[in-house]
Protein backbone atom coordinates (compact mmCIF):
# COMPACT_ATOMS: atom_id res chain seq x y z
CA UNK A 1 0.00 0.00 0.00
CA UNK A 2 1.32 3.04 -0.77
CA UNK A 3 1.50 5.47 2.32
CA UNK A 4 2.22 9.75 2.17
CA UNK A 5 3.64 12.33 3.88
CA UNK A 6 0.89 14.76 5.28
CA UNK A 7 1.07 17.95 3.79
CA UNK A 8 -2.28 19.52 3.56
CA UNK A 9 -2.20 21.15 6.71
CA UNK A 10 1.00 22.62 6.58
CA UNK A 11 0.16 26.26 7.10
CA UNK A 12 -0.33 24.31 11.02
CA UNK A 13 2.48 21.98 11.17
CA UNK A 14 5.03 23.66 9.56
CA UNK A 15 5.55 26.48 11.92
CA UNK A 16 8.80 28.82 11.63
CA UNK A 17 11.02 29.00 14.90
CA UNK A 18 11.35 32.65 14.30
CA UNK A 19 8.95 34.60 12.75
CA UNK A 20 12.12 37.05 11.13
CA UNK A 21 13.18 36.94 7.51
CA UNK A 22 15.53 33.30 7.89
CA UNK A 23 19.25 34.70 7.51
CA UNK A 24 22.48 32.32 6.78
CA UNK A 25 23.21 30.36 10.08
CA UNK A 26 26.19 28.07 8.94
CA UNK A 27 27.42 24.85 11.37
CA UNK A 28 30.55 25.43 12.81
CA UNK A 29 33.87 25.43 10.21
CA UNK A 30 35.11 22.25 12.09
CA UNK A 31 33.10 19.30 13.88
CA UNK A 32 32.32 15.61 14.54
CA UNK A 33 29.55 13.44 13.79
CA UNK A 34 29.75 9.88 15.61
CA UNK A 35 27.90 6.69 14.90
CA UNK A 36 27.32 3.49 12.40
CA UNK A 37 29.20 4.55 9.57
CA UNK A 38 29.27 3.19 5.61
CA UNK A 39 33.12 3.94 4.62
CA UNK A 40 33.77 2.51 1.58
CA UNK A 41 36.13 -0.37 2.98
CA UNK A 42 32.68 -1.54 4.69
CA UNK A 43 30.65 -0.61 7.60
CA UNK A 44 32.04 1.07 11.19
CA UNK A 45 29.89 0.16 13.76
CA UNK A 46 31.70 2.89 15.91
CA UNK A 47 32.80 5.34 13.61
CA UNK A 48 33.05 8.88 13.29
CA UNK A 49 33.31 11.90 10.17
CA UNK A 50 35.71 14.77 10.86
CA UNK A 51 34.19 18.24 8.90
CA UNK A 52 36.09 21.00 8.23
CA UNK A 53 33.55 23.98 6.45
CA UNK A 54 32.20 21.85 3.82
CA UNK A 55 35.30 19.01 3.40
CA UNK A 56 35.59 15.55 5.22
CA UNK A 57 38.62 15.40 6.72
CA UNK A 58 38.76 11.82 8.90
CA UNK A 59 36.90 9.22 8.42
CA UNK A 60 37.27 5.69 10.64
CA UNK A 61 37.03 4.32 14.23
CA UNK A 62 35.92 6.61 16.90
CA UNK A 63 39.20 6.29 18.56
CA UNK A 64 41.38 7.01 15.69
CA UNK A 65 39.40 10.30 14.33
CA UNK A 66 40.46 13.89 16.23
CA UNK A 67 37.91 15.84 17.86
CA UNK A 68 35.82 12.72 18.63
CA UNK A 69 35.71 13.67 22.16
CA UNK A 70 33.28 16.07 21.04
CA UNK A 71 31.55 14.43 18.21
CA UNK A 72 28.19 14.82 18.10
CA UNK A 73 26.03 10.85 18.72
CA UNK A 74 23.51 10.05 15.74
CA UNK A 75 21.03 7.22 15.79
CA UNK A 76 21.17 4.30 12.70
CA UNK A 77 23.90 4.66 10.13
CA UNK A 78 25.90 7.50 8.02
CA UNK A 79 25.72 7.03 4.48
CA UNK A 80 26.89 8.97 1.66
CA UNK A 81 24.16 11.51 0.38
CA UNK A 82 22.24 9.71 -2.54
CA UNK A 83 23.00 10.98 -5.79
CA UNK A 84 19.90 11.44 -8.58
CA UNK A 85 21.04 11.92 -11.89
CA UNK A 86 17.35 11.60 -13.04
CA UNK A 87 14.92 13.90 -11.92
CA UNK A 88 12.31 16.71 -13.70
CA UNK A 89 12.46 18.63 -10.56
CA UNK A 90 9.87 21.22 -10.99
CA UNK A 91 7.28 19.04 -12.35
CA UNK A 92 7.67 17.59 -8.75
CA UNK A 93 5.19 19.68 -7.56
CA UNK A 94 2.36 17.70 -9.74
CA UNK A 95 0.23 15.27 -8.80
CA UNK A 96 0.74 11.46 -9.42
CA UNK A 97 -0.54 11.07 -12.62
CA UNK A 98 -2.14 7.70 -13.51
CA UNK A 99 -2.54 7.06 -17.29
CA UNK A 100 -5.39 4.88 -18.53
CA UNK A 101 -3.11 2.41 -20.24
CA UNK A 102 0.41 1.68 -20.95
CA UNK A 103 2.09 3.20 -23.79
CA UNK A 104 5.26 2.42 -26.51
CA UNK A 105 7.27 5.08 -26.15
CA UNK A 106 7.51 8.34 -24.47
CA UNK A 107 6.02 10.04 -27.86
CA UNK A 108 2.77 8.51 -27.61
CA UNK A 109 2.05 9.92 -24.33
CA UNK A 110 3.31 12.96 -24.34
CA UNK A 111 1.48 13.61 -26.99
CA UNK A 112 -2.29 12.74 -25.44
CA UNK A 113 -4.71 15.37 -24.66
CA UNK A 114 -4.75 13.57 -20.93
CA UNK A 115 -1.11 14.57 -20.26
CA UNK A 116 -1.57 18.06 -21.53
CA UNK A 117 -4.70 18.29 -19.05
CA UNK A 118 -3.27 16.40 -15.94
CA UNK A 119 0.69 17.42 -16.13
CA UNK A 120 1.71 19.98 -19.11
CA UNK A 121 -0.97 22.99 -18.00
CA UNK A 122 -0.64 22.90 -14.27
CA UNK A 123 3.21 22.81 -14.97
CA UNK A 124 3.10 25.87 -17.07
CA UNK A 125 1.02 27.89 -15.02
CA UNK A 126 3.48 26.95 -11.86
CA UNK A 127 6.71 27.80 -14.10
CA UNK A 128 4.97 30.92 -15.01
CA UNK A 129 3.72 32.31 -11.36
CA UNK A 130 6.26 30.38 -9.11
CA UNK A 131 9.21 29.02 -11.08
CA UNK A 132 11.41 29.37 -7.64
CA UNK A 133 9.04 28.29 -4.80
CA UNK A 134 8.36 25.25 -7.08
CA UNK A 135 12.13 24.63 -7.42
CA UNK A 136 12.38 24.80 -3.25
CA UNK A 137 9.77 22.40 -3.15
CA UNK A 138 10.97 19.90 -5.13
CA UNK A 139 14.42 20.27 -3.61
CA UNK A 140 12.99 19.82 -0.10
CA UNK A 141 11.21 16.93 -1.43
CA UNK A 142 14.83 15.10 -2.54
CA UNK A 143 16.25 15.97 1.03
CA UNK A 144 13.02 14.34 2.13
CA UNK A 145 14.10 10.77 -0.07
CA UNK A 146 18.21 11.40 1.39
CA UNK A 147 19.23 13.17 -2.09
CA UNK A 148 22.35 15.22 -1.47
CA UNK A 149 22.81 16.05 -5.35
CA UNK A 150 20.28 16.18 -8.26
CA UNK A 151 20.11 16.99 -11.81
CA UNK A 152 17.08 18.48 -14.18
CA UNK A 153 16.57 21.28 -11.78
CA UNK A 154 15.14 25.06 -13.06
CA UNK A 155 17.21 26.58 -15.42
CA UNK A 156 17.36 30.51 -16.20
CA UNK A 157 17.73 32.05 -19.61
CA UNK A 158 17.62 35.89 -21.03
CA UNK A 159 14.18 36.25 -19.48
CA UNK A 160 14.60 34.23 -16.37
CA UNK A 161 18.09 35.06 -15.08
CA UNK A 162 16.70 34.90 -11.11
CA UNK A 163 16.15 31.28 -11.63
CA UNK A 164 19.68 30.61 -11.46
CA UNK A 165 19.21 31.99 -7.78
CA UNK A 166 16.62 29.18 -6.86
CA UNK A 167 18.98 26.51 -7.49
CA UNK A 168 21.85 27.53 -4.40
CA UNK A 169 21.50 26.62 -0.83
CA UNK A 170 19.50 23.33 -0.80
CA UNK A 171 20.63 20.42 -2.34
CA UNK A 172 23.93 20.01 -5.23
CA UNK A 173 22.33 20.52 -8.44
CA UNK A 174 25.43 18.85 -10.41
CA UNK A 175 24.10 20.66 -13.90
CA UNK A 176 23.30 24.05 -12.51
CA UNK A 177 24.99 24.87 -9.21
CA UNK A 178 27.24 21.76 -7.80
CA UNK A 179 29.72 24.08 -6.26
CA UNK A 180 32.86 21.54 -7.54
CA UNK A 181 35.77 22.94 -9.54
CA UNK A 182 34.58 23.71 -12.72
CA UNK A 183 35.64 26.67 -15.51
CA UNK A 184 33.20 27.30 -18.56
CA UNK A 185 34.80 27.64 -21.52
CA UNK A 186 36.15 30.39 -23.02
CA UNK A 187 33.85 32.97 -25.10
CA UNK A 188 36.42 33.39 -27.79
CA UNK A 189 36.38 30.63 -30.15
CA UNK A 190 39.89 30.85 -30.71
CA UNK A 191 41.02 30.38 -27.06
CA UNK A 192 39.23 26.64 -26.49
CA UNK A 193 40.10 23.46 -27.59
CA UNK A 194 36.59 22.70 -28.80
CA UNK A 195 35.85 25.53 -30.55
CA UNK A 196 32.44 25.72 -32.63
CA UNK A 197 30.96 27.57 -35.46
CA UNK A 198 28.11 29.07 -33.55
CA UNK A 199 28.12 30.73 -30.06
CA UNK A 200 25.44 28.78 -28.59
CA UNK A 201 26.50 25.82 -29.09
CA UNK A 202 29.46 26.18 -26.90
CA UNK A 203 28.26 27.03 -23.58
CA UNK A 204 28.61 24.61 -20.32
CA UNK A 205 26.16 25.41 -17.51
CA UNK A 206 28.47 23.44 -14.62
CA UNK A 207 30.24 20.14 -14.66
CA UNK A 208 27.34 17.19 -15.92
CA UNK A 209 24.95 18.16 -18.82
CA UNK A 210 21.64 16.75 -18.97
CA UNK A 211 19.71 16.51 -22.24
CA UNK A 212 16.43 15.17 -22.62
CA UNK A 213 16.18 15.09 -26.54
CA UNK A 214 19.93 14.15 -28.04
CA UNK A 215 18.98 13.42 -31.08
CA UNK A 216 17.74 16.94 -31.43
CA UNK A 217 21.22 18.54 -30.60
CA UNK A 218 23.16 20.19 -33.40
CA UNK A 219 25.89 18.47 -34.96
CA UNK A 220 28.05 21.24 -33.81
CA UNK A 221 26.80 21.35 -30.51
CA UNK A 222 27.17 17.36 -29.54
CA UNK A 223 30.55 17.70 -31.22
CA UNK A 224 31.30 20.25 -28.63
CA UNK A 225 29.85 18.21 -26.23
CA UNK A 226 31.68 14.75 -26.78
CA UNK A 227 35.08 17.34 -27.04
CA UNK A 228 34.80 18.77 -23.56
CA UNK A 229 33.55 15.77 -22.31
CA UNK A 230 37.07 14.41 -24.07
CA UNK A 231 38.67 16.87 -22.16
CA UNK A 232 37.18 16.47 -18.58
CA UNK A 233 35.97 19.69 -18.58
CA UNK A 234 32.62 18.02 -18.82
CA UNK A 235 32.23 15.42 -16.26
CA UNK A 236 29.41 14.03 -17.22
CA UNK A 237 26.53 14.16 -20.32
CA UNK A 238 23.18 12.52 -19.41
CA UNK A 239 21.03 11.57 -22.45
CA UNK A 240 17.23 10.49 -22.19
CA UNK A 241 17.23 7.83 -24.83
CA UNK A 242 15.31 4.77 -25.78
CA UNK A 243 12.55 5.37 -23.39
CA UNK A 244 9.40 2.75 -24.34
CA UNK A 245 8.48 -0.93 -24.25
CA UNK A 246 10.86 -3.78 -24.92
CA UNK A 247 9.46 -4.28 -28.30
CA UNK A 248 9.09 -0.37 -29.09
CA UNK A 249 11.46 -0.67 -32.64
CA UNK A 250 11.58 3.38 -32.68
CA UNK A 251 12.45 3.59 -28.60
CA UNK A 252 15.42 1.12 -30.13
CA UNK A 253 15.77 2.95 -33.03
CA UNK A 254 17.21 5.94 -30.95
CA UNK A 255 20.09 4.06 -29.73
CA UNK A 256 20.80 2.78 -32.88
CA UNK A 257 20.87 5.99 -34.26
CA UNK A 258 23.12 7.73 -31.80
CA UNK A 259 25.57 4.45 -31.56
CA UNK A 260 26.35 5.18 -35.21
CA UNK A 261 27.11 8.26 -34.95
CA UNK A 262 29.17 8.66 -31.61
CA UNK A 263 30.29 5.05 -29.84
CA UNK A 264 31.08 3.24 -33.11
CA UNK A 265 33.72 4.02 -35.66
CA UNK A 266 35.39 2.04 -38.93
CA UNK A 267 38.54 1.62 -40.34
CA UNK A 268 38.41 3.23 -43.65
CA UNK A 269 41.16 0.51 -44.69
CA UNK A 270 39.99 -2.61 -43.47
CA UNK A 271 36.51 -1.98 -43.02
CA UNK A 272 36.49 -3.07 -39.23
CA UNK A 273 34.15 -1.38 -36.71
CA UNK A 274 34.94 -0.61 -33.17
CA UNK A 275 33.98 0.66 -30.38
CA UNK A 276 34.86 4.88 -29.18
CA UNK A 277 35.41 5.23 -25.72
CA UNK A 278 32.66 7.96 -23.90
CA UNK A 279 33.69 7.86 -20.22
CA UNK A 280 30.96 10.02 -18.70
CA UNK A 281 28.32 9.58 -21.00
CA UNK A 282 25.57 8.25 -19.32
CA UNK A 283 21.60 7.11 -20.96
CA UNK A 284 18.49 7.35 -18.83
CA UNK A 285 15.72 5.05 -19.44
CA UNK A 286 17.31 2.58 -22.34
CA UNK A 287 14.08 -0.15 -21.58
CA UNK A 288 14.27 -0.89 -25.14
CA UNK A 289 17.91 -1.57 -25.69
CA UNK A 290 18.40 -5.36 -26.67
CA UNK A 291 21.34 -7.46 -25.35
CA UNK A 292 24.07 -6.36 -28.42
CA UNK A 293 23.29 -2.83 -27.77
CA UNK A 294 24.30 -3.25 -23.73
CA UNK A 295 27.65 -4.96 -24.98
CA UNK A 296 28.43 -1.76 -26.68
CA UNK A 297 27.90 0.21 -24.18
CA UNK A 298 30.51 -1.49 -22.13
CA UNK A 299 32.78 -1.28 -24.81
CA UNK A 300 32.38 2.63 -25.05
CA UNK A 301 32.43 2.96 -21.12
CA UNK A 302 28.80 4.51 -21.32
CA UNK A 303 26.92 4.10 -18.24
CA UNK A 304 22.82 3.61 -17.42
CA UNK A 305 20.27 5.51 -15.06
CA UNK A 306 17.20 2.72 -13.97
CA UNK A 307 14.20 4.31 -13.21
CA UNK A 308 12.11 0.94 -12.66
CA UNK A 309 8.78 2.44 -11.06
CA UNK A 310 8.19 5.24 -13.79
CA UNK A 311 8.83 2.50 -16.58
CA UNK A 312 6.41 -0.07 -15.17
CA UNK A 313 3.89 2.68 -15.06
CA UNK A 314 4.21 4.34 -18.84
CA UNK A 315 5.60 0.96 -20.27
CA UNK A 316 4.47 -1.70 -17.89
CA UNK A 317 8.24 -3.39 -18.41
CA UNK A 318 12.06 -2.25 -17.55
CA UNK A 319 15.29 -2.13 -18.46
CA UNK A 320 16.42 -6.25 -19.06
CA UNK A 321 18.49 -6.08 -16.02
CA UNK A 322 19.94 -9.31 -16.69
CA UNK A 323 21.17 -8.73 -20.09
CA UNK A 324 22.47 -5.02 -18.43
CA UNK A 325 24.59 -7.46 -15.39
CA UNK A 326 25.46 -9.94 -17.82
CA UNK A 327 27.17 -7.08 -20.03
CA UNK A 328 28.62 -6.01 -16.90
CA UNK A 329 27.58 -2.26 -17.49
CA UNK A 330 27.91 0.22 -14.70
CA UNK A 331 23.86 1.40 -13.58
CA UNK A 332 22.69 3.90 -11.30
CA UNK A 333 19.13 4.42 -9.67
CA UNK A 334 17.16 7.35 -9.72
CA UNK A 335 13.53 8.29 -9.51
CA UNK A 336 12.83 9.98 -12.88
CA UNK A 337 9.59 12.37 -11.43
CA UNK A 338 7.02 12.07 -8.82
CA UNK A 339 4.15 12.09 -11.49
CA UNK A 340 5.08 8.28 -12.81
CA UNK A 341 7.92 7.83 -10.45
CA UNK A 342 9.00 8.14 -6.77
CA UNK A 343 9.18 11.27 -4.99
CA UNK A 344 12.32 10.82 -3.91
CA UNK A 345 15.62 8.52 -3.84
CA UNK A 346 15.32 6.36 -0.94
CA UNK A 347 11.78 5.58 -2.26
CA UNK A 348 12.83 4.49 -5.21
CA UNK A 349 15.84 1.91 -3.78
CA UNK A 350 12.65 0.51 -1.96
CA UNK A 351 10.57 0.21 -5.43
CA UNK A 352 13.27 -1.73 -6.52
CA UNK A 353 14.34 -4.08 -3.10
CA UNK A 354 10.40 -4.86 -3.13
CA UNK A 355 9.71 -5.52 -7.09
CA UNK A 356 13.02 -6.19 -8.32
CA UNK A 357 14.62 -7.91 -5.31
CA UNK A 358 18.02 -6.06 -6.24
CA UNK A 359 20.31 -6.45 -2.82
CA UNK A 360 20.23 -3.55 -0.47
CA UNK A 361 24.02 -2.98 -0.68
CA UNK A 362 24.01 -3.12 -4.33
CA UNK A 363 20.68 0.06 -4.40
CA UNK A 364 23.13 1.76 -2.16
CA UNK A 365 26.09 1.67 -4.40
CA UNK A 366 23.14 2.38 -7.09
CA UNK A 367 22.54 5.52 -5.27
CA UNK A 368 26.25 7.00 -4.43
CA UNK A 369 29.46 5.34 -5.46
CA UNK A 370 28.62 4.07 -8.76
CA UNK A 371 26.55 7.40 -9.96
CA UNK A 372 29.66 9.37 -8.85
CA UNK A 373 31.98 7.44 -10.71
CA UNK A 374 29.76 7.43 -14.01
CA UNK A 375 29.36 11.26 -13.87
CA UNK A 376 33.06 11.04 -13.29
CA UNK A 377 32.86 13.68 -9.47
CA UNK A 378 33.56 10.44 -7.63
CA UNK A 379 36.81 12.84 -6.28
CA UNK A 380 34.09 15.00 -4.67
CA UNK A 381 31.27 13.14 -3.76
CA UNK A 382 29.84 9.10 -3.49
CA UNK A 383 31.75 8.34 -0.42
CA UNK A 384 32.52 9.20 3.01
CA UNK A 385 36.25 9.42 2.37
CA UNK A 386 38.60 12.39 3.20
CA UNK A 387 39.00 15.41 0.92
CA UNK A 388 35.15 14.97 -0.33
CA UNK A 389 32.75 17.19 0.12
CA UNK A 390 30.76 15.84 3.61
CA UNK A 391 27.82 15.49 1.57
CA UNK A 392 26.02 12.85 4.23
CA UNK A 393 22.07 10.89 5.17
CA UNK A 394 21.63 9.85 8.64
CA UNK A 395 18.83 7.05 8.21
CA UNK A 396 17.42 5.94 11.68
CA UNK A 397 17.39 2.16 11.57
CA UNK A 398 18.40 -0.84 13.14
CA UNK A 399 21.56 -1.87 11.27
CA UNK A 400 23.54 -5.29 12.11
CA UNK A 401 26.98 -5.57 10.61
CA UNK A 402 26.88 -9.13 11.17
CA UNK A 403 24.57 -9.90 8.96
CA UNK A 404 25.56 -10.17 4.98
CA UNK A 405 22.07 -8.20 4.41
CA UNK A 406 22.70 -5.71 6.56
CA UNK A 407 21.82 -2.55 4.65
CA UNK A 408 17.82 -4.29 4.27
CA UNK A 409 16.86 -1.92 6.90
CA UNK A 410 18.28 1.05 4.93
CA UNK A 411 16.43 0.40 1.91
CA UNK A 412 12.82 -0.76 3.70
CA UNK A 413 13.22 2.24 5.29
CA UNK A 414 11.23 5.42 4.77
CA UNK A 415 11.35 9.32 4.95
CA UNK A 416 10.34 9.12 8.27
CA UNK A 417 13.74 7.55 8.98
CA UNK A 418 15.74 10.18 7.51
CA UNK A 419 17.16 11.40 10.48
CA UNK A 420 19.77 14.05 9.47
CA UNK A 421 20.91 15.56 5.60
CA UNK A 422 24.21 17.24 5.08
CA UNK A 423 25.03 18.63 1.85
CA UNK A 424 29.07 20.28 2.20
CA UNK A 425 28.76 20.47 5.89
CA UNK A 426 25.80 22.52 5.77
CA UNK A 427 23.20 20.26 7.86
CA UNK A 428 19.72 21.19 6.02
CA UNK A 429 17.24 19.06 6.66
CA UNK A 430 16.44 16.33 9.75
CA UNK A 431 15.12 15.21 13.36
CA UNK A 432 13.77 18.20 14.33
CA UNK A 433 16.22 18.27 18.20
CA UNK A 434 19.45 16.48 15.93
CA UNK A 435 19.44 19.70 12.86
CA UNK A 436 18.85 22.45 15.90
CA UNK A 437 21.78 20.79 17.65
CA UNK A 438 24.06 21.07 14.73
CA UNK A 439 22.73 24.39 13.85
CA UNK A 440 23.93 27.85 16.01
CA UNK A 441 21.43 28.82 19.15
CA UNK A 442 18.27 30.22 17.82
CA UNK A 443 18.58 29.53 13.95
CA UNK A 444 15.26 29.45 12.56
CA UNK A 445 14.07 26.45 11.07
CA UNK A 446 10.41 24.90 9.84
CA UNK A 447 8.94 22.20 11.67
CA UNK A 448 6.54 19.47 9.61
CA UNK A 449 5.23 16.61 9.85
CA UNK A 450 7.03 13.76 7.28
CA UNK A 451 5.71 10.24 7.26
CA UNK A 452 4.38 10.84 11.22
CA UNK A 453 7.73 11.52 12.23
CA UNK A 454 8.81 15.41 13.51
CA UNK A 455 11.41 17.17 10.58
CA UNK A 456 12.83 19.99 10.17
CA UNK A 457 14.38 22.29 7.26
CA UNK A 458 16.43 25.16 7.14
CA UNK A 459 16.02 27.20 4.83
CA UNK A 460 18.55 30.52 5.81
CA UNK A 461 21.31 29.83 2.41
CA UNK A 462 18.65 29.02 0.17
CA UNK A 463 16.74 31.77 -2.10
CA UNK A 464 13.40 31.01 0.31
CA UNK A 465 15.73 32.60 3.01
CA UNK A 466 16.82 35.60 0.91
CA UNK A 467 13.19 36.52 0.28
CA UNK A 468 12.31 35.12 3.94
CA UNK A 469 9.85 32.43 2.90
CA UNK A 470 8.90 29.84 5.12
CA UNK A 471 7.66 26.68 3.79
CA UNK A 472 4.08 27.11 4.15
CA UNK A 473 4.45 30.67 2.39
CA UNK A 474 5.64 28.21 -0.48
CA UNK A 475 3.09 26.12 -0.23
CA UNK A 476 0.20 28.29 -0.41
CA UNK A 477 1.17 29.92 -3.72
CA UNK A 478 2.23 26.67 -5.36
CA UNK A 479 -1.58 25.46 -4.71
CA UNK A 480 -2.66 29.49 -5.76
CA UNK A 481 -0.99 28.34 -8.75
CA UNK A 482 -1.68 25.35 -9.29
CA UNK A 483 -5.97 25.77 -8.99
CA UNK A 484 -5.12 27.89 -11.84
CA UNK A 485 -4.22 24.62 -13.55
CA UNK A 486 -6.93 22.69 -12.07
CA UNK A 487 -4.72 20.56 -9.97
CA UNK A 488 -2.94 20.58 -6.35
CA UNK A 489 -0.51 20.37 -4.52
CA UNK A 490 -0.33 16.43 -3.80
CA UNK A 491 1.19 14.61 -0.70
CA UNK A 492 4.35 13.31 -0.78
CA UNK A 493 4.89 9.22 -1.60
CA UNK A 494 6.13 7.65 1.53
CA UNK A 495 7.07 4.45 -0.30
Amino acid sequence: MRTFLRIAGWSTALVALALSPLTTAKAADDWTISGMVLSPNGIISDGAISISKQIITAVGPIASVPSSSSAIKVPGIILPGFIDLHDHLTWNALPRWIPARKFNNRYEWQDTAEYDRALVAPHNVVLADTACETEIYAEIKALAGGATSVLGGLLADDKHPDNAKCVAGLVRNLDTASNMPFTKPPSDPKDTICPTDLAIDRTLLDVVENDVFPLELTHGRMDFLLCELKAGTLRGMVVHLSEGAPTDSAAHREYTMLSKEILRQKDLKTGIESAIEREGLILIHGTALRDQDFKGMKESKVGLVWSPRSNDELYGSTVNLAAAHLAGIDMAIAPDWSPSGSAGMLQEMGYAARHYGVKSDDLIKMATSTPAKMARISDHVGSLAPNKFADFVVVNVAVDPTKPTALDPVVKATPADIALVVVGGQPIYGDLALLTQLLPTGTAVDQMTVCGATKAIYLGQSEAGVRGWSVADIKKALNAALAKGSSSLPDIECD
